[in-house]
């Protein structure tokens, strides 16, 4: 099994590392050819809390022809693309033809590893002859260096195949991709130490992880804390259950379903997260387009599909787009991979 990792950030290096080190054939595609000349001379690392693991997965720069050709070549091989790139870069129509032509002929199945909402419509539009699965992550991971990554959260990827809600194939449904495949990619990825299990209803993760996002992405880029002072301060704590609350019954409208559960399993995120600046919180710091379109900016367009008013994700993705670059627009010359630094 051959997995192109596509982006050479901190989750795809993550999972580069982990999959090379147990014997997996790996394939990195970074957004510039430094970086997988780097990749490719000096190997790549992961600082785990037992110590760090190295690997040498392959790399190559993630451009269409020289991933047109890989594929050509790949042949009938058994692959799985890993879109380890933010939702604002799936957006893209470069990106897209990228990922197309690493496909290739075979339809290589393709999973999106991004948080927030847009991107799969977006890509199933543009790819309509590709399996596309959607991968929900817990895992964090932190870029230290073009070749060096350490893990900093600890977690479990559920995986399961995208359909939009308005077919974009003929006859309504996308080339499957059989049970026994799924569960060897799931074999695959727990034998690297990379936990992953499988889903049918991965609409339902999704939503479950852009309420956490929606929550504590913003705010702790707003008020630049770190996870566990989010609740500290009572000011703090009624705002976030406020727009807690209203992105609850914007995903409760749109047919997530709900249990009552929900406050207090993302009290419990914010505490197993404590020490973690949020991936929103780094991207403002470091001047660098943030998710929030993604994923509040996603809330407000679930909330006028389903007709009912999201005034606090406005005012929130409002406020993030103030103080930041925004996200880039679709254009060749803002298209990049994971992890610019």
């Amino acid at each position: 099994m051959l997995f192109e990792i596509a982006g050479g950030g901190a989750v795809g290096l993550s999972w580069a590392v982990r999959l090379a080190a147990a014997g997996a054939d790996v394939r990195v595609w970074t957004r510039t050819r430094e970086q997988a000349e780097r990749i490719r001379a000096e190997g790549a690392a992961l600082t785990l809390p037992e110590g760090v693991l190295r690997a040498e997965p392959d790399a190559r720069p993630a451009e269409p022809e020289i991933a047109a050709e890989a594929a050509a070549c790949a042949g009938s091989r058994e692959r799985w693309i890993i879109a380890a790139m933010k939702s604002h870069q799936l957006r893209t129509e470069p990106a897209a033809r990228f990922l197309r032509a690493l496909a290739g002929t075979g339809k290589t199945p393709v999973i999106c590893l991004a948080n927030g909402i847009g991107h799969l419509e977006f890509l199933a539009d543009r790819m309509p002859g590709v399996p596309l699965f959607a991968g929900v992550t817990t895992e964090g991971a932190l870029r230290e260096g073009p070749a060096v990554v350490r893990l900093t959260g600890t977690g479990r990827t559920v995986i399961g195949p995208y359909e939009p809600p308005v077919p974009s194939v003929p006859d309504g449904t996308r080339p499957a991709v059989d049970a026994n495949r799924q569960h060897l990619l799931v074999s695959a990825l727990s034998s690297a130490g990379i936990e992953a299990v499988l889903s049918n209803n991965i609409m339902e993760h999704v939503y479950g992880k852009l309420l956490v996002n929606a929550v504590v992405n913003p705010l702790t880029a707003l008020f630049r804390v770190k996870n566990g002072e989010l609740p500290a301060d009572p000011v703090r704590f009624r705002l976030m259950k406020a727009l807690f609350r209203e992105t609850l019954a914007v995903l409760a409208a749109s047919g997530m379903r709900t249990d009552g559960g929900e406050w207090d399993r993302l009290l419990d995120v914010i505490r197993r997260t404590a020490e973690n600046r949020s991936s929103m919180l780094a991207d403002v710091e470091a001047g660098r387009p943030t998710e929030i379109d993604a994923i509040n900016g996603g809330v407000v367009r679930l909330a006028r599909q389903a007709g009912v008013a999201a005034p606090l994700n406005e005012a929130v993705a409002a406020l993030i787009g103030a103080i930041g670059p925004g996200e880039p627009g679709g254009g060749e010359e803002r298209w990049e991979l994971c992890g610019k630094s």
